[in-house]
């Protein structure tokens, strides 16, 4: 356990000391929030009813998780090509432990963001219309910052470069966003989109978020958002733990001080 927690405070120390991790929690989501609604919010209101600060809140929850991972993913990248996964091999702790400690520190993070984009939308018309929803809310982030943090890992474990990790990763989370229900209704894509849409995972955690805040249907959303979190976490976890076994480990030398 000593291990697990070390890691964790390891992750959590470097995002503290990066000021892209501090504007990519903090300040893109509030002005991408604030953009959004400047831009969209009668579009969308007019089309669909309601506060667009209700549908976009979620949204931004989601985007600022999956772009916020890409930095996880490039610290365990350059970890391996420092030498650093290296040095911890010849060390008696769990192969799992540097990962975990990862995914933990990630999902840290993303609860502060959720607390920022929450209380920025509050002002903008954003509402939970329970306080059990408020913690289902959270506990949803939650579990997707765990799966989507895992794929950015599994893909650091075999990236050449940062130049082969960066942009793949930064365009699915764009394919995932734009081709969700998040950003607009259903109804708004062409028909050709529309059943991707839907099986979008994007779409499945925007929808449980969305259901969580404003009521409505939540056994099936939930369900799918949960089942989501299962099978992304299974494949991904499974790849990125045997990738990074002793042998499976790419050696690199050290850079020098």
């Amino acid at each position: 356990m000593t291990s697990y927690v070390a890691f964790v405070g390891r992750a959590a120390r470097r995002f503290v000391r990066s000021p892209e991790t501090i504007v990519s929690t903090v300040a893109f989501p509030v002005l991408l929030l604030l953009t959004m609604l400047a831009v969209f919010s009668s579009a969308v209101e007019a089309f669909e009813g309601g506060d667009y600060a209700q549908r976009l809140v979620p949204t931004l929850v989601v985007s600022g998780i999956m772009f916020g991972s890409i930095g996880t993913a490039v610290g365990l990248f350059v970890d391996l090509e420092s030498g650093f996964m290296q040095r911890i091999r010849s060390m008696p702790v769990p192969s799992a432990a540097p990962l975990v400690g990862l995914v933990v520190a990630e999902v840290v993070r993303a609860v502060a963001a959720v607390a920022v984009l929450v209380a920025i939308g509050s002002v903008f018309g954003f509402r939970f219309d329970t306080a059990p929803g408020v913690v289902g809310f959270v506990l949803i982030a939650a579990l997707c910052a765990i799966s989507i943090t895992w794929i950015g890992l599994t893909l650091a474990t075999a990236a050449s470069s940062q130049e082969t990790l960066t942009p793949p990763l930064s365009a699915l989370f764009l394919v995932l966003l734009f081709f969700s229900q998040g950003l607009v209704p259903l109804e708004a894509y062409p028909g050709w989109a529309q059943p991707f849409v839907e099986a979008n995972p994007a779409t499945a955690y925007v929808t449980a978020l969305d259901r969580l805040a404003r009521g409505g249907e939540l056994v099936g959303p939930i369900l799918t958002a949960v089942g989501w979190s299962v099978g992304l976490i299974a494949v991904f976890g499974f790849l990125a733990i045997r990738r990074l076994r002793p042998e499976e480990v790419r050696s690199a030398t050290p850079s020098p001080a």
